[in-house]
């Protein structure tokens, strides 16, 4: 197992794709890892403490990491804990393992993942499971669970997996969704816009655009793209 602990606020955002196989390296290995500090690329070591603790496949970010990008990004196995918040993109990519954010997530948690899971036991901020802008497909496998509220673009593009958020979302959730379930135990706003496919349950109040029609199996559509996605409450 390792432990990351940052040495002080920073001032500008790092990007590190930060991953359980660091855990596979020694800890002279992790310090000379190189990320970019704002735009110079620096090594992890001056950012971050660095402990080692046995052989365990698993990463321990303590602290805030709020303004850290990409952890978890591309990762294929083992853990990730995070102990305080983290900052956009993480799990992107994302083909196994697991993630557990005990802290809030910043925009483009999970996007475009393609296995594995995500859990965050505070907020989320939007575009969670979508696609990156310019790209045709976003999540397509894994699961992401949101503990808290999330924010606009839930699921956009998305095409397999499954998204839960136990709080309230925003707008345009499912946005052009072709496959896959989005979960919302709370209310959101319009949901399902060029919706092709996949299920979008709703436990509280939503806003449905008119071009649903309703059916035994819940509102069907978006007609104005032939799509046969469902939409019905929990």
């Amino acid at each position: 197992m390792l432990i990351l602990r940052p040495k002080g606020e920073f001032e500008v955002c790092v990007e590190a794709e930060l991953t359980p196989e660091l855990a596979m390296r020694s800890v002279e290995e992790v310090k000379k890892f190189k990320v970019y500090y704002g735009n110079r690329v620096v090594e992890l070591g001056e950012l971050f403490e660095v402990v080692k603790e046995g052989e365990e496949k698993k990463l321990v970010l303590d602290g805030n990491f709020s303004r850290v990008k990409w952890i978890g990004a591309r990762m294929v196995d083992g853990e990730i804990i995070v102990k305080g918040s983290v900052g956009a993109n993480c799990g992107a990519f994302m083909r196994g393992g697991k993630i557990i954010v005990e802290g809030n997530a910043d925009d483009w948690l999970g996007t475009e993942m393609a296995g594995g899971e995500i859990v965050v036991k505070g907020n989320a901020r939007n575009l969670v499971g979508c696609a990156y802008y310019g790209d045709a497909v976003g999540m397509t496998a894994g699961k992401i669970v949101i503990e808290g509220n999330a924010g606009n673009y839930i699921g956009e593009k998305m095409n397999g997996g499954e998204i839960i958020i136990k709080g309230n979302a925003g707008d345009f959730v499912g946005t052009e969704m072709r496959a896959g379930v989005i979960e919302i135990h709370g209310s959101c706003g319009f949901v399902g816009g060029d919706m092709r496919g996949g299920e979008i349950r709703i436990k509280g109040s939503f806003d449905l655009l008119p071009t649903f029609k309703k059916t035994e199996k819940g509102f069907v559509g978006d007609v104005n793209v032939k799509g046969e996605g469902v939409i019905k409450t929990l």
